[in-house]
């Protein structure tokens, strides 16, 4: 649990980082395609621990903000040709996406995260899918969290692949 939330918090910290670059600022969509997908953590499928040894992930985030200071992003996540590798060498085709939104209301407070960023209100959702060799569904991964105004934070994971 506790690794699975310092994945989560580094590829949200990660998102946020990207967007807040100088190099991208004042652009309202960024898009940072083809990125490694072997930068990307492994994944505990039952029995299977899956490492990404192919393919790519497009970074894609929409940001604003106000005069007022307020601010918001949403960014998606999507997985090109991705493949994983099992300990035993069984090959799956991995493909989903991710999708996160953030604000920010500098009139009623943030929420402190856990990366060190502060917002008012997000959430991350991740659905991937393991597939086999044989095309069926070998596993899943089914991550949600989201964090409250008021300090709420929850984190769900009904699928039967976790973050390693």
């Amino acid at each position: 649990m506790r690794s699975r939330v310092a994945t989560l918090t580094t590829m949200t910290a990660l998102a946020l980082a990207l967007s807040a670059s100088p190099a991208l600022a004042g652009t309202p969509v960024e898009h940072l395609l083809s990125i490694p997908a072997n930068t990307m953590p492994g994944f505990t499928c039952g029995a299977a621990t899956l490492q990404i040894t192919s393919g790519t992930y497009d970074y894609v985030t929409r940001s604003s903000e106000t005069t007022s200071g307020n601010w918001s992003m949403t960014g998606t996540v999507t997985l090109n040709q991705v493949v994983a590798v099992d300990q035993v060498g069984n090959m799956y085709r991995v493909v989903g996406s991710a999708h996160f939104g953030f604000t920010y209301n500098a009139q009623t407070g943030v929420v402190n995260g856990n990366d060190g960023h502060d917002f008012s209100e997000g959430v991350t959702t991740f659905k991937f899918h393991f597939l086999g060799q044989d095309g069926g569904i070998a596993g899943s991964l089914n991550f949600i969290e989201h964090g409250s105004p008021n300090g709420r934070y929850v984190e769900l994971s009904p699928g039967s692949c976790t973050f390693d």
